[in-house]
């Protein structure tokens, strides 16, 4: 079961503020670059119905919802009071908890049939308790839960019982899938791969030239309805930081000192020594690509080099400008000294 916080930051604000209900909100991360610079984090419906919608460039939502929309800044630590207190509901159903995200949860209900009886106290008690309105996926693994609870918005609950399954993978569109997104989609349905089920007709080294190795498991598990990664608490395995540059750019020595200062910060934040180090650029379509690297112990002295290396590949396989640059360690050795890690 996923429980998914409708619009959240959006609800949060209409909850503190009644005279927004009925308006169109936009809560937005704003750079810093000027007033206009930024992205939108949530929407709520009535901006949707506008156009505007998560991940759209500040300055376009602006002009879109101008003398009608509603914009706030996002206010995370306040939405993350809200967020607690709606987990420590959540958490009294099931043993099995995973926060997804701030607003996402999955529990593992035990039983074969689709507890929407336990879905309705869950949302009753959510909208007592918070004020705040959820939408609920049941299947019967965490993919089919999570595009259930998209079926399901606004305020409402879908199950996709174990008979359905197989019918709904069947049925579903390539771009529907969590985890694949518009880029990768977009690939595939120029090969012709417009529904899950259209992946048994493709070879399959033909599909892993698109997504990669593991993105191309996935989708086979899926479809042969193998897939049951578990429900269990989410444990921090990366360590990461992006900072805006002062304009979209291409320009190597323009990014190099924020892919520094990245690098410094995302060292500070890990507990040991990283065994995979990834550049992540968010280009000026807010698209995210990312290059990778793994080895033995990366010690922080040796990063740079291999950071510019991934920054490199990014910027020779891409034309675009890039608007934000990051750096991400995951697969982290705890250290055992401080001469270790540094």
């Amino acid at each position: 079961m996923l429980i998914d916080f409708d619009y959240f930051f959006a609800q949060v604000e209409e909850i503190n503020d009644p005279s927004l209900k009925g308006k169109p909100v936009v809560v937005s991360v704003y750079s810093g670059r000027n007033e206009r610079s930024g992205a939108v984090a949530t929407s709520n419906y009535e901006a949707r119905a506008l156009g505007i919608k998560s991940g759209m460039p500040l300055y376009r939502a602006l002009e879109i919802g101008k003398n009608r929309a509603v914009f706030l800044p996002i206010r995370k630590d306040f939405y993350q009071k809200y967020s607690d207190k709606i987990m420590d509901i959540i958490s009294e159903y099931s043993e099995k908890m995973e926060i997804a995200s701030i607003d996402e949860a999955y529990i593992d209900i035990d039983g074969n049939d689709c507890k929407i009886g336990i879905a309705n106290e869950i949302k009753n008690r959510i909208l007592n308790e918070t004020g705040i309105k959820v939408s609920i996926g049941i299947g019967i693994n965490k993919v089919i839960a999570k595009m259930a609870a998209e079926m399901a918005k606004p305020n409402g609950i879908k199950c996709i019982s174990a008979d359905e399954t197989e019918k709904f993978l069947n049925d579903i569109k390539i771009n529907d899938i969590p985890g694949i997104g518009k880029v990768l989609s977009k690939n595939l349905n120029e090969i012709g791969i417009e529904y899950l089920r259209d992946i048994k007709n493709f070879d399959v080294n033909k599909i892993k030239s698109i997504l990669g190795e593991s993105k191309t498991n996935y989708l086979y598990e899926l479809y042969e309805n193998k897939y049951f990664s578990p429900v269990e608490p989410r444990v921090k395995k990366n360590f990461g930081r992006y900072l805006t540059l002062p304009e979209n750019t291409r320009d190597i020595d323009k990014i190099v000192p924020y892919l520094k200062k990245s690098i410094d910060a995302a060292y500070e934040k890990a507990p040991g020594i990283p065994q995979e180090i990834s550049v992540v650029a968010i280009m000026e379509d807010l698209d995210i690509v990312s290059r990778s690297y793994t080895g033995n112990a990366i010690k922080r002295d040796n990063s740079i080099n291999i950071a510019l290396n991934l920054l490199n590949k990014i910027i020779s396989e891409d034309n675009r400008n890039i608007r934000r640059i990051g750096v991400r360690l995951s697969k982290i050795s705890k250290n055992n000294t401080l001469d270790d890690f540094f």
